[in-house]
């Protein structure tokens, strides 16, 4: 008889956990309230690129005279968007529900309940519940915006980044609380399309995170100034009253000193963090534990402590990287220690970062910071976008790599700024990855003219040996 195993949640991570467990063998049942692909297909990832898409091409064709291009009128037309956005959501949905049937994998919608261990009771959303019973359960719910406290998300003037993606007219003035990759990548595309738009932060930086070099940072807001997208970094939103049809805001310093600032816009998007989405699953019932903050608690193999029950992607919090492609790693880990009896774990550290920002942000492994703190005597070294002639020819010569290596060569982190970064990524990926050195990347042959190159000439750099710069 063949292993009996339950998902909850469909999105990357619950989606590939039940591709992989039936290509094991098992009996898979996938339980989703919404469609197959989570946020990231459905309110996330997939629309969010098809609307940077849109901003990319408002700024390319702005950039046309430069290139003896030009445009005799730019329009844009919001709804001819959200119907491409629908047409290709939809059309991976499909796709997903197709494989799904090839494989013979059940895929149920409703809200999975679990009462009793072994057994758990779907509720449709039209008709009768149905019970399943299941020899592992593993959790892959994912997360969902909060709110502010005082300040709820009504849809309307105060939306999260999930409603920012689906809107049907585009505010006159946004306001973006949260600095973070959700928040700066949607506020660069709200400002692409016409919309007086600003970011506030309490961090003293935008993109704030740990795993992303704070040079990146301070170029990427420099590059901000030059677009004319305000920010305001170490303030904190105190305080928002409707004046009409406009939302009056209230800004103060982040460490209590300084003068308050008032502001006006129509809209406020809030993007200052996530919440599991495992409220009423009936988790804590099996002896599934959370901490303090309620993300599910798991083991390095993703065992929580309740018997023969599992958990993946988003729902375990920030301190496993809530990326789709994480999930994506954790799922396919996971399935083959609930199946085969394996101990597979995932790096974190040799994660990859993808920030869809304009340019775009990559980033693998540690910062120079960390690299310094860790292994003494370690070194970054930075080769700049402008000095690539691929990049002078696309126009596009903001940004720069910055290779970051050990006292003994090996690759510890790279980090990009600049056109089509994250796809650049994966040769950086590949290097922390597998412990390559500078001189792997040096003496590998880069194409020219290509934008890779970048990467090469850093490790040249790197290895004392630099063409150009």
């Amino acid at each position: 008889m063949s292993l009996k195993l339950v998902i909850i949640g469909a999105g990357p991570g619950g989606y590939s956990a039940a591709i992989r467990a039936r290509q094991l063998g098992a009996e898979v049942l996938l339980v989703d309230r919404g469609s197959p692909g989570g946020t990231c297909l459905n309110r996330g990832c997939i629309p969010s690129k098809i609307m940077r898409r849109a901003a990319d091409l408002i700024r390319e064709t702005a950039a046309g005279p430069s290139f003896g291009v030009t445009a005799s009128g730019l329009d844009f037309d919001l709804k001819v968007l959200r119907e491409k956005q629908r047409k290709i959501v939809d059309g991976q949905v499909q796709g997903l529900t197709r494989h799904f049937k090839a494989l013979g994998l059940n895929l149920v919608q409703g809200t999975a309940v679990i009462e009793t261990p072994g057994v758990v009771r779907v509720n449709h959303p039209d008709g009768p519940s149905e019970y399943f019973d299941y020899d592992h359960l593993l959790i892959a719910a994912g997360s969902e915006p909060v709110a502010l406290p005082g300040l709820p998300l009504d849809g309307q003037k105060i939306i999260s980044s999930d409603q920012a993606l689906w809107l049907d007219d585009l505010p006159e003035s946004l306001l973006v609380v949260g600095g973070g990759v959700i928040g700066c990548e949607l506020a660069q595309i709200f400002h692409d399309f016409g919309v007086r738009t600003a970011i506030v932060e309490a961090m003293d930086r935008l993109l704030p995170l740990p795993g992303l070099d704070e040079e990146i940072s301070k170029v990427y807001m420099r590059g901000l100034k030059k677009i004319k997208l305000p920010f305001f970094t170490g303030q904190t939103l105190a305080g928002v009253e409707e004046e009409g049809d406009a939302l009056a805001v209230t800004l103060k310093p982040f460490n209590g000193q300084g003068e308050a600032r008032q502001l006006k816009f129509s809209r406020i998007l809030v993007s200052v963090g996530r919440r599991p989405a495992v409220d009423g699953l009936g988790l804590a019932a099996l002896g599934v534990t959370f901490d303090a903050k309620g993300w599910v608690e798991a083991d390095e193999r993703f065992k929580t402590r309740a018997p023969k029950v599992w958990a993946i992607g988003d729902c375990l919090g920030p301190s496993r990287i809530m990326l789709a492609h994480v999930a994506t790693a954790e799922a396919l880990c996971a399935v083959e220690n609930i199946i085969a009896g394996q101990d597979k774990q995932v790096c974190y550290e040799k994660t990859p970062s993808a920030i869809f920002t304009a340019p775009e942000i990559g980033c693998v492994g540690l910062t120079a910071a960390q690299a310094a703190e860790r292994f003494p005597g370690s070194r970054s070294q930075d080769f700049l976008f402008r000095q690539l002639g691929k990049a002078q020819a696309m126009g596009e010569t903001d940004g720069l790599f910055r290779l970051v290596s050990a006292p003994d060569g090996r690759v510890l982190g790279v980090h990009i700024l600049g056109a089509s970064a994250t796809s650049i990524l994966g040769e950086a990926a590949l290097a922390v990855s597998k412990g390559l050195s500078i001189n792997d990347l040096a003496e590998t042959i880069h194409a020219h003219p290509t934008l890779p190159e970048g990467l090469w000439e850093a490790a040249l750099a790197a290895a004392d040996r630099p063409l150009h710069g």
